[in-house]
């Protein structure tokens, strides 16, 4: 990770905003942080790590984090980091949360996520930066910020922890397979129980069974084949009946097909008369008839249509007279149309006239009045002068008495740690005592199962043994059993001339004689019964202790490490009590602090309150110019309103015509608008009437000459129509005569039954050559039955007969299915078990070789193991600079818990503890270690830069060591090695130069200043 930007607003004693140009200093690739004891250094990296993590090692999350951790002078906190992380890429996290409106108060700490993608910050799901950066915060305040009190925490770790460490930052989980390997044997052991039981149902395929089975399928084949010859020659023999019987029907039907024809021929003979006359009728006088018909009705249409015509000519001629008694009516209003116009306009003027006079009376009393409440407002902010003078006194009185806030906050955080303290230590006895009683509990429940605990594992071992043995004899037992209990059966089924069903023989000249074995068959079922629940009960009784013993040993583990915990909690407050540096407070009593706090949120309060009244106040002195301001502009628009008003005044005045303005003077507007609209619709009526009315004749004239046209042409119809009826008449009356029909309505009664001449005539048609197909089927089914015999019984016989074989062959065709149905699963079932057995013993070597392999991952040993070699590899690169630092007097050594020890040099090469080491050996051997690491890291992460802070350490050096320290510092620049310091020491400020120096201001807070400008 190679950091970009920080900027830092309202965090502990950052008042106002500050920030830091990281790519200034990281440039440089060893750059510090300066500052007096107290001034804010640690801040800035504390900042960092909760922007990131949301986690601090001041403040555990029950200690009001977001109250004690914004600034007293502050009401908003906000963290912005910019950073590149090991894959090039570009984010920016963000904290922040504000004070409420009561002080102690705030919202909750909200931190967001955001990556640089297409020049614009994009928002990310979550805010946690484990992923993004590849380590936890644990492992980031180690290997990178690493803040006071933590930098000696690697060299220092126990075995299991720094082993933890080692396995997260170079990923080393992915050498722990235990778990993996465990779930292939669990796997493994199951497919193999699997296959023993799928085994069991196989005992009976063998070689022997399928020759059984072959010879069966022969004799089956053999005689279906017999069974099938038979049945084929019958039914061959059955069709030629089934012929002969159809043949005789085919001749029935079609007797009485002939027969019913020849019974309708004389209907037919009749209808064939009526159809002649009818298409005679129809040739001679449909046509005629029709054409007569028409002329008549059309006759009768022509008289009405006449009627209406008259009747609408007579209609449209007393309209037209109306129309010109209204165009005479109205004709002298139209000739003084254009003055009442000029009326109108007129009557408009002065209704604006009046309108404006009144607009001009409105304007001048809103001047009068706006000078009046001028002359108040000047009055009321003298007023507010002299109540703002009294409260800037009261308030620099009351500040005067204030208090340095981060002096109460850092008394109350050390009070709130201190309750933490005691509260982890009452838990951790409490926890203490329940795991023993927990112990005691489970060591019970261990001999209440007739177990030992210390070797309760071989005692199951062997009752299973013992177990598996008597299992595998009543086994045995059972098979001889069921093998003589077969042998007699067969023994039974043995007589006289009869193939044996075990060898084929037909003679049997010594018959075995065998004993019944069914009451031993029993008692052996109920023993292996009775061994198989004993087994379960075993497996019942193995599980519950496992769980004791495992629930025993996590008991023993969580005992020593909550004790650990208890008593590193007992160190650290015996440390914080040491800590305590007021002299005006006391440690055991919170009192005075709880009074101190109360006097100064009082105090707090009410300068709150001054300051508002004094905001109050400025704001109601800033109403009151801005209203005046307001008015004065108000004033000048309402001069120039009312001089545009009288303008427009005098321009109407001028615009009247017709009548005079001083008889309207004194009317209202609403009588005048009402005369305007009245006269307007007047107006309106008499033009739109006179023109309306006038149109209307126009189209009135031209109506009635068409109509007039109408007239005459239906008359000249109705006659044409007449003369036409007439001729027709004549024509009807010689063709009755030539055809010697009486009258007119016999022909219509033939006309009137509508027939379709053509569908009648080819219906009498298909009678006739029905009637001839008919006679000619008959002769030829004569023919086919010539000289042949037919009776049900005998075909009803051979039907049976041709039955029972085809049912005989089909109860063989069944028997043949089944055998080779049989004989294809035999050896289906044989190939099978061969592959099952093959299977099996592959599965077996499988078990036994994961077996050996779960022994070497068990307890992580393979994990512990890479992790012994990684480090080993970091103290071989840290004894490098280690060696130097020493003038080759002291180097690390790893020893076999994987805890670090250094080796003298000047007592013959001896190893020791690394807590042997001076306060100024352990920073240089911490120092060494951190940069082999963050080599390590920046290899891991295929990074070009990489870096880390220093906090602490500088102050323990002698100026030969700090020398030493600074050439191994600058020498890192080479290496592309980028570290921070944060110190106090002013010899390292004046040595490196790029850096930043934080400075405390009692009223400004922390501020940050560059070194380098």
């Amino acid at each position: 990770m190679l950091p970009l930007q920080l900027s830092i607003t309202g965090l502990y004693s950052y008042q106002k905003k500050q920030s830091i140009n990281f790519e200034e200093l990281t440039d440089a690739g060893l750059f510090g942080i300066f500052g007096a004891v107290g001034s804010g250094k640690s801040s800035i990296l504390e900042a960092i790590g909760f922007v990131l993590y949301g986690e601090t090692d001041r403040l555990n999350k029950t200690d009001k984090r977001a109250y004690n951790m914004l600034n007293l002078k502050s009401d908003r906190a906000v963290i912005e980091f910019e950073f590149v992380n090991f894959e090039e890429r570009k984010f920016k996290f963000v904290a922040e949360w504000k004070r409420k409106k009561r002080f102690e108060e705030t919202t909750s700490i909200e931190r967001f996520a955001y990556e640089w993608k297409d020049d614009k910050w994009i928002p990310l799901a979550s805010a946690d930066a484990t992923v993004i950066i590849g380590l936890s915060y644990e492992n980031f305040r180690r290997t990178i910020i690493i803040p006071q009190g933590k930098f000696s925490e690697f060299l220092s770790l126990k075995g299991k922890e720094r082993s933890d460490m080692m396995k997260e930052i170079f990923n080393l989980q992915r050498f722990d397979l235990a778990y993996k390997v465990g779930s292939a044997q669990s796997i493994t052991r199951t497919e193999l129980d699997q296959l023993k039981g799928t085994l069991t149902g196989f005992e009976s395929i063998s070689a022997e069974t399928i020759t059984v089975l072959e010879n069966e399928f022969s004799a089956a084949e053999s005689q279906l084949k017999n069974d099938k010859t038979e049945m084929l020659l019958a039914e061959t023999e059955l069709q030629k009946l089934n012929t002969l019987k159809t043949n005789f029907e085919d001749l029935e039907k079609k007797k009485v097909a002939l027969s019913a024809l020849l019974l309708h021929k004389p209907d037919h003979d009749a209808f064939q008369k009526e159809i002649d006359v009818f298409e005679m009728t129809e040739q001679n006088f449909k046509a005629i008839l029709q054409e007569l018909y028409t002329n008549t009705i059309a006759i009768d249409k022509a008289k009405a249509q006449l009627l209406k015509v008259e009747s609408d000519k007579n209609a449209l001629t007393q309209n037209k007279k109306s129309n010109q008694i209204v165009i005479d009516e109205l004709q002298t209003q139209f000739d003084q149309l254009e003055v009442s116009k000029n009326k109108v306009l007129d009557l408009e003027s002065v209704e604006k006239v009046l309108n404006l006079q009144m607009d001009v009376d409105r304007i001048e009393k809103k001047i009068a009045n706006a000078t009046v409440f001028s002359s108040e407002s000047e009055k009321k902010e003298n007023e507010l002068k002299q109540n703002l003078i009294t409260i800037l006194s009261d308030l620099t009185s009351l500040k005067s008495k204030k208090i340095n806030g981060n002096i109460l906050l850092e008394v109350g955080n050390w009070y709130n740690l201190q309750e933490s303290i005691h509260t982890q230590l009452a838990t951790k006895v409490e926890r203490i005592k329940i795991i023993e009683e927990y112990q005691v509990q489970q060591k019970a429940s261990f001999l209440e199962l007739g177990l030992p605990i210390e070797n309760w594992k071989k005692r199951i071992a062997d009752q299973k043994e013992v177990l598996l043995s008597d299992k595998n004899i009543a086994l045995s037992i059972q098979t001889k059993l069921l093998v003589s209990k077969e042998l007699a059966h067969f023994t039974s089924s043995l007589h006289e001339g009869e193939n044996c069903p075990l060898c084929g023989s037909l003679e049997h000249p010594n018959v075995m004689v065998t004993d019944d074995v069914s009451e031993e068959l029993k008692n052996s079922d109920a023993s292996i019964l009775l061994l198989a629940n004993k087994e379960k009960e075993l497996t019942l009784v193995e599980s519950k202790a496992n769980k004791i013993d495992l629930a025993i040993a996590h008991a023993v583990e969580q005992l020593g490490i909550t004790i650990a915990e208890k008593v590193a909690l007992e160190s650290e407050l015996k440390h914080h009590f040491s800590n305590f540096i007021w002299k005006n407070f006391n440690a055991g009593d919170k009192s005075a602090f709880l009074d101190t706090k109360q006097q100064q949120q009082d105090l707090e309060k009410k300068i709150a309150e001054l300051e508002i009244n004094e905001n109050d106040i400025r704001l109601q002195q800033q109403k009151i110019v801005n209203e005046l301001k307001i008015l004065m502009a108000e004033n000048s628009v309402l001069e120039n309103e009312k001089a545009a008003k009288k303008a427009t005044l005098t321009n109407e005045l001028s615009r009247i015509k017709v009548i005079n303005f001083s008889d309207y003077e004194q009317s209202s507007t609403a009588s005048i608008r009402d005369e305007n609209n009245k006269l307007y619709q007047q107006n309106n009526y008499v033009a739109t009437e006179h023109k309306t009315k006038t149109e209307a004749i126009a189209l009135q004239n031209i109506e009635l000459a068409r109509l007039e046209v109408s007239v005459n042409l239906i008359q000249e119809q109705i006659t044409s129509y007449q003369s036409a009826v007439q001729r027709l008449q004549k024509t009807i009356d010689n063709l009755l005569q030539t055809h010697q029909f009486a009258s007119i309505e016999i022909v219509n009664s033939i006309l009137s039954k509508n027939w379709d001449l053509v569908f009648e005539k080819n219906k009498t048609r298909q009678f006739v050559i029905d009637l001839k197909v008919a006679e000619n089927a008959f002769a030829q089914a004569e023919e086919l039955v010539a000289n042949q015999l037919f009776t049900n019984r005998d075909f009803d016989e051979f039907t049976n007969t041709v039955a029972i074989k085809k049912e005989k062959f089909e109860v063989q065709l069944s028997h043949f299915s089944k055998v080779q149905d049989n004989l294809k699963r035999t050896i289906a079932a044989f190939a099978e078990k061969a592959e099952l057995l093959q299977k099996f013993e592959v599965l077996n070597n499988r078990f036994v070789n994961l077996g050996v392999l779960a022994n070497m991952f068990n307890a992580s040993g393979f994990v512990n193991y890479v992790s012994s070699i990684y480090l080993q590899n970091l103290a071989d690169v840290a004894n490098v600079r280690f060696h130097r630092m020493t003038k080759n007097q002291l180097s690390l050594a790893i020893n076999s818990s994987n805890e670090f020890e250094v080796i003298d040099y000047l007592n013959n090469g001896a190893q020791r503890s690394v807590k042997t080491l001076s306060g100024g050996q352990g920073f240089q051997a911490s120092l060494c270690l951190a940069l082999a690491l963050a080599e390590s890291v920046q290899s891991l992460n295929k990074n070009d830069k990489n870096f880390f802070f220093i906090d602490e350490g500088f102050g323990t050096q002698d100026a030969e060591s700090i020398s030493i320290v600074f050439e191994t510092l600058q020498s890192l620049r080479k290496e592309n090695r980028i570290v921070g310091i944060i110190s106090h020491v002013a010899e390292l400020q004046e040595r490196i130069p790029r850096s930043i120096s934080v400075t405390k201001n009692d009223e400004r807070g922390s501020f940050i200043s560059e070194n380098w400008n």
